[in-house]
């Protein structure tokens, strides 16, 4: 089972190793997908973890028990692509390159690449993107 999740830190939780006890307690892959945390700061991951449907919960219950709020990502990113435009201005910003230019000049979307940032909704001058919104685990 993969799930993804959006996991708020407080500043004296960014001091602990709280996500590789996940990996090692719980036996969850976990791929960073988006990260902006700084000591002292606190802040934000986007992780997707890997595991049995029992490790993935009681990952969560753990994340929650220790104070880390929890969001799953219930959707990813919507996407209004017929009526794309295909100039491209969005993949300038998805480092990922869940969007990029085909080799006839399509704007292709890979979903399994998306990190779910949202550059790309203010890049898109029609503005065909839009995040989903999460909802607490």
């Amino acid at each position: 089972m993969r799930r993804r999740y959006a996991l708020r830190f407080s500043p004296a939780l960014v001091e602990q190793p709280i996500v590789s006890k996940l990996a090692r307690i719980y036996d969850v892959d976990i791929n960073i997908l988006n990260a902006d945390v700084a000591s002292g700061r606190g802040g934000k991951l986007i992780v997707e973890l890997v595991g049995t449907d029992e490790n993935l919960d009681k990952s969560v219950h753990y994340l929650s028990e220790v104070g880390v709020l929890v969001s799953e990502m219930v959707k990813e990113l919507i996407f209004k692509q017929e009526t794309c435009i295909h100039c491209g201005a969005c993949t300038a910003v998805c480092s990922p390159k869940a969007l990029s230019m085909d080799s006839s000049a399509k704007l292709v979307f890979d979903v399994s690449l998306c990190v779910v940032c949202g550059l790309c909704t203010q890049a898109c001058p029609l503005r065909l993107f839009e995040v989903s919104h999460e909802r607490e685990a």
